[in-house]
C-alpha cells in the first residue's frame, strides 16, 4: 500500500524559546488527540464517543486498504451500530450521525443534506494519511464526504479541515497553516459545487481565508469564533474557528483543545484535538480516557506502517466492551 498528522491564555514565552516548532511524528498523534478532544467536549461524560469510534474505523479502512472504498467503509461504520444482528455499540452519536445512521437501517443510503460538524474529525484521518499528496487528499476527503454529506459547505469544510491535518503534520502553524489550507481548498471549490449550489458562499471562502490571516494569535475559542461570524453550528466557521485557534503553537496544546470544547462541543473539539494531535505527535493528556494506545498505534500505522491489520483488535469489540463491559457468557 502506498504511505496514505483551565485558563485560555497562551503562557509566557521564555527568552530562548525557538521561534519556530520541529516536525514531530509526522501526524502520528493525531487519532490520540481526536479522542482526547472527544472527551474534552464532553458528548458522553465518562470517555470518548461515537466521533472517535467513526476516525478508528476510517483510520483501519486507509491503513489496510490505502483509500476510501465507499461501500466497504459504509459498510465498517454500520457494523458498529449492530447492523451484523448485534447490539449497536456506538456512544453518544450526535443528531446528525443518528439521523444518517437510522436511514441506513432504513434501506435509505444516502449521505445528510443539512450542514453538520460531524465530517471535521472524519476528514482528519484521512488529511493525516494522504499529507504528502494533495491531489488525492482532496479525491478521498470528497470519497468520504460522498458517504455522509453533500452540503457544499460542509464538504468544502471537510476538505479545509483535511487540509489542516496535512500541514500540521508539518508543523506548519501560523499564518503559514491558513495559506496552505487555502492553497488546497479554493482549486477544489469548482469540483466540490460543480453546480453552483453555495456558490455565493463558496466564492466568499477565499476572501475570508485572508481575513482570518490578520487574526493569527487569538487563542480564546469565544473571539475566534466572532471573528469567523460566530455561528458554530455553520461549519464554514466552525472550522476556520478550529484553525485559528489551532495555529497558535502552544507550548501546553491542551488549552487549545479545551477552548474548542468551549464553543462547539465534542464534535470541534475532536477536530482540533486531531490536527494539534498531528503537530504535537503521540503525548499523554492531561484527562484519561480508555484505549489510549490503540489510539497512538492506529496513528502509528497510519503514518509510518506497517500497513496492515494484523495485531490490532477488531473494532466492534472494542467499542462493545468499552460499552457493555465484560459478558459472563464472554468468559
Amino acid at each position: 500500500m502506498e504511505d496514505p498528522s483551565t485558563t485560555s491564555q497562551e503562557p509566557e514565552r521564555h527568552p530562548h524559546a525557538p521561534l519556530f516548532r520541529l516536525v514531530n511524528g509526522e501526524g502520528d498523534g493525531a487519532i490520540l488527540g481526536i479522542a482526547a478532544g472527544d472527551t474534552a467536549g464532553g458528548a458522553w461524560e465518562l470517555g470518548y464517543s461515537a466521533i472517535t469510534a467513526q476516525a478508528a474505523v476510517i483510520a483501519y479502512e486507509l491503513i489496510e486498504h490505502g483509500r476510501i472504498r465507499r461501500d466497504g467503509l459504509r459498510a465498517a461504520i454500520l457494523e458498529l451500530d449492530g447492523s451484523l444482528d448485534e447490539e449497536p455499540v456506538y456512544r453518544a452519536e450526535t443528531p446528525s450521525f443518528r439521523a444518517w445512521l437510522d436511514r441506513a437501517r432504513a434501506g435509505e443510503i444516502g449521505p445528510n443534506d443539512a450542514p453538520s460538524n460531524d465530517g471535521l474529525s472524519r476528514a482528519v484521518v484521512v488529511g493525516v494519511a494522504f499529507r504528502k499528496h494533495p491531489d488525492r487528499l482532496v479525491d478521498e476527503t470528497l470519497a468520504l464526504c460522498e458517504i455522509f454529506d453533500r452540503e457544499p459547505g460542509t464538504v468544502a469544510a471537510c476538505v479545509m479541515a483535511a487540509a489542516a491535518a496535512a500541514a500540521l503534520s508539518y508543523a506548519q502553524s501560523g499564518m503559514d497553516l491558513i495559506s496552505g489550507v487555502a492553497e488546497v481548498v479554493i482549486p477544489a471549490i469548482e469540483v466540490i459545487d460543480p453546480d453552483g449550489a453555495d456558490a455565493p458562499r463558496l466564492a466568499g471562502l477565499e476572501d475570508s481565508l485572508k481575513r482570518l490571516l490578520g487574526h493569527v494569535g487569538v487563542t480564546d475559542g469565544q473571539e475566534a469564533l466572532e471573528v469567523v461570524g460566530g455561528d458554530v453550528s455553520d461549519p464554514l466557521q466552525a472550522v476556520q474557528a478550529g484553525m485559528l485557534l489551532a495555529a497558535v503553537a502552544n507550548e501546553r496544546p491542551h488549552l487549545t483543545v479545551e477552548q474548542a470544547a468551549r464553543i462547539g462541543g465534542s464534535p470541534l473539539a475532536a477536530f482540533v484535538g486531531g490536527i494539534v494531535g498531528a503537530r504535537v505527535g503521540i503525548r499523554a493528556w492531561p484527562w484519561p480516557f480508555a484505549n489510549d494506545t490503540w489510539f497512538a498505534e492506529l496513528g502509528r500505522r497510519l503514518v509510518r506502517g506497517p500497513y496492515s491489520l494484523e495485531g490490532l483488535p477488531i473494532p466492534y469489540a472494542v467499542e462493545q466492551h468499552l460499552t457493555y463491559g465484560t459478558r459472563p457468557d464472554y468468559l
